[in-house]
């Protein structure tokens, strides 16, 4: 069974003719040597059952977190870097499990009888907001990093997912189809306030605050394909990034918010845009596949996984698409690459 949030993924997608010029982002080459200083966390297929796995950023050094017969899945560091929070169906139902890196041990979070996805920190590491369909539909809940305090943050009969809490920790973001269809909604941390951003008849999904808090990107399929867009907190400037005949999807802000990354599904390739809808430019062109960014906190890298070498295996490049460096080399699916937060 595949979690909630993938299962509405699943469109039927029409290929089109899609490219950009290819040229870097405006910076200068970055230092290969700093890629060794932090480390990746990934999941992986390719011992049989799907793991959490650790790797330093330059592919050293690799560690298996997990080991059952299970999926492990959508590893999530804390915003310090010390615990990794992840979803597990090794119980039957999907539960929220934490790593705390330290001391090497793994802590079940969730217990309920309904499956429990799409996790987010707050931005000091004290709370964990999630969705679960625990009582029959699928809600928002916040609660304590240790798994205490479970507290329902929103109540309607259809599904509320993708949160995503603010920079500041005042409000989370999240997508509802309450109405019908799917919508980027915020609301306080305690669920009161709600405010519905975006009103149309497509889904709008994959909110993302930018650093400051003052903006959230989106992915949205309101033009019969699945395009980039931005809008202010306060759901005004809504601005659409990308307008190929394409489907463009996983939309991530560099540590500045002076850029957006994103991947084409049509082309499979990589992509980068100033939040204002200028400079759009392609950053990989290969045979393959490019996608699942993760942009390094010194904003100088981006991760991401790539079949064009026949597997999907995780790759690094600096921001100007320049310095490719394959991480991983065993056959088995690697997929989702999130580099480790530095510490405040």
């Amino acid at each position: 069974m595949k979690p909630f949030h993938h299962l509405i993924r699943q469109f039927v997608f029409v290929l089109f003719p899609f490219s950009y010029l290819i040229i870097g982002c405006g910076q200068e080459p970055q230092d290969e040597q700093s890629l060794s200083t932090t480390q990746i966390v990934f999941y992986s297929e390719r011992d049989g059952d799907q793991e959490i796995y650790l790797m330093d950023s330059d592919g050293g050094n690799m560690v298996r977190v997990t080991e059952n017969p299970a999926i492990d899945s959508d590893p999530s560091w804390s915003p310090n870097g010390d615990r990794i929070a992840f979803i597990s169906n090794r119980y039957g139902n999907w539960d929220i499990f934490i790593y705390i890196c330290d001391i090497d041990t793994t802590y079940q979070l969730t217990f309920s009888n309904g499956d429990n996805l799409d996790i987010d920190w707050s931005p000091d590491g004290n709370k964990i907001v999630f969705q679960s369909n625990r009582d029959g539909y699928h809600n928002l809940f916040v609660m304590d990093a240790d798994g205490n305090n479970q507290r329902k943050l929103t109540d309607n009969s259809l599904a509320d997912l993708m949160p995503q809490w603010s920079p500041l920790g005042e409000q989370i973001a999240f997508v509802s189809y309450r109405d019908g269809n799917g919508e980027i909604y915020v609301m306080d941390i305690l669920g009161e306030n709600e405010v519905r951003l975006t009103n149309n008849a497509r889904n709008d999904l994959e909110p993302q605050w930018s650093p400051d808090g003052s903006k959230i990107v989106f992915s949205s399929h309101r033009k019969n394909d699945e395009d980039i867009y931005v809008i202010n907190a306060d759901g005004t400037g809504e601005k659409r990034l990308s307008t190929s005949a394409s489907d463009e999807y996983n939309p991530r802000w560099s540590p500045d918010g002076q850029l957006i990354f994103f991947y084409a599904f049509v082309n499979g390739e990589i992509y980068c845009v100033g939040p204002d809808g200028d400079n759009l430019i392609q950053l990989t062109q290969t045979e393959g596949n490019n996608r699942d960014l993760s942009v390094s906190p010194d904003g100088e890298w981006i991760a991401f996984v790539s079949d064009r070498d026949g597997d999907t295996e995780i790759y690094t490049m600096d921001i100007n698409g320049d310095n490719v460096l394959r991480l991983t080399f065993v056959p088995g699916l690697d997929r989702a690459p999130q580099f480790r937060p530095t510490p405040n």
